[in-house]
């Protein structure tokens, strides 16, 4: 078949389009029964008519390239397959017919979802009743067992005359309610084989619906996410260290996968403590100064050893540190005995000295950092602890800023003179 051929097919295919759509037109006019079967029967015509047109084109062109290509040669004995001549006017008019046959394939689609459409919409109310009649069953179903209760707990012969006609009424009314949501029940079911493109519909709303829940799904959990992290970092600025650690903590729960916001609020944490912390080691160390100005080492170093130094900065936690030896230092002083300390970690340790009492062990002077395990007084036997416990630099005397005597010199004096008060 050449191209002039398959022009005139496609050519008529688009005139038969534009007739049956002016027939669709017309037959759109008559009453509500005889549209929707006169309808039905032009789209399904159509609708084969331009099946058939389609695939005479298809076959069409497949003949005019196999027939341009089927020319050979038998020159010498020998087959020789000439080059297909190709006229790009057959090729523009093919291409031309092509695009007008999607066009009508487009258009049907167009008309197919827009009577879809409408039959959703008849759909939906059918289910609509549907659903009223199945609530309304819900409810006869609560009073049949309500009706059934009060009988069996009808007292006298009065009392179950009267609740008997109950139950009767109540179940007649169910079994009516059943049968009504039933009979919407089998008018949905029929409907839906009798118009299959509303199954399509009902597919693309359901997918709609799943899309609508995940995305109101992750908005909640944005809000949630953006509330926590609000109120932890509102929590650190007014320096409430507990709430913003609870508010951390429910973050790491919920959001174990926000790494980045995680671990961004732990490090504002960990500055903010670590700021108090500093703020809090330097009021120590000025009220340890003026209990050494009194002459009050013993208070000095009550103040210095009750410092958190746990998370302190590096520079804070070595005056800390040195500071509490040299009040230890100078307090055992005063009784004329040696200590000596076991540091186990940077800005902790324990200042210990011995006692002939025990002589396997050593005796805790003062802790830092220690935690509660080291009271002052407590003998310490840790092998661990006694290999680290070494002499230290004894801390100069403080100057003497009074025109009292100097205290005298206490060299001798036995260890129970290191019980501090």
């Amino acid at each position: 078949m050449s191209s002039r051929s398959t022009s005139k097919s496609a050519t008529s295919l688009v005139e038969f389009d534009d007739a049956q759509l002016d027939g669709s037109v017309m037959c759109s006019a008559t009453d509500s029964h005889g549209e929707e079967t006169t309808t039905q029967q032009v789209e399904a015509g159509e609708a084969d008519h331009q099946s058939d047109t389609l695939a005479t084109l298809g076959s069409d062109i497949s003949f005019d390239v196999t027939e341009s290509q089927s020319g050979v040669s038998t020159v010498d004995d020998t087959d020789h397959t000439t080059a297909p001549e190709v006229r790009p006017v057959d090729v523009a008019q093919q291409l031309d017919e092509l695009v007008r046959s999607v066009g009508v394939v487009e258009e049907l689609s167009r008309r197919a979802r827009e009577a879809a459409t409408d039959d959703l919409a008849r759909y939906d109310a059918v289910m609509a009743s549907m659903q009223q009649y199945e609530d309304r069953m819900q409810q006869a179903r609560t009073i049949a067992d309500r009706a059934r209760d009060v009988l069996a707990r009808a007292f006298g012969q009065e009392a179950r005359a009267a609740a008997q006609p109950l139950v009767a009424d109540a179940e007649r009314v169910l079994r009516a309610f059943a049968d009504l949501a039933s009979d919407w029940q089998e008018q949905a079911s029929a409907f839906i084989a009798e118009h299959p493109d509303v199954e399509l519909l009902l597919a693309e709303r359901r997918v709609q619906d799943e899309q609508a829940r995940e995305q109101e799904a992750l908005a909640a959990r944005t809000r949630k996410l953006e509330a926590l992290v609000h109120s932890a970092e509102a929590a650190l600025e007014q320096g409430l260290i507990n709430e913003s650690r609870r508010a951390l903590a429910a973050l790491e729960h919920d959001f174990a996968d926000e790494t980045t916001a995680i671990e961004r609020l732990r490090l504002k944490l960990s500055h903010k403590v670590r700021a108090e912390k500093d703020a809090a080691a330097r009021q120590a160390l000025a009220l340890a100064a003026e209990h050494n100005g009194r002459g009050d080492l013993d208070g000095a170093v009550a103040v210095l050893e009750h410092v958190d130094v746990n998370g302190l900065s590096l520079d804070l936690s070595e005056d800390v540190f040195g500071r509490w030896s040299d009040a230890c230092s100078r307090l055992a002083q005063a009784a004329g005995a040696a200590l000596v300390r076991s540091a186990p970690a940077q800005g902790r340790g324990l200042i210990l000295y011995s006692d002939p009492a025990f002589p396997n062990g050593l005796v805790v002077f003062s802790s830092l950092g220690m935690g509660p395990g080291f009271p002052q007084g407590a003998v310490v036997s840790d092998p661990a602890v006694l290999r680290r416990a070494h002499p230290f630099r004894e801390a100069a005397p403080l100057p003497i800023t009074s025109w009292t005597s100097p205290p005298t010199s206490t060299a001798g004096a036995t260890p129970v003179a290191l019980i501090r008060h």
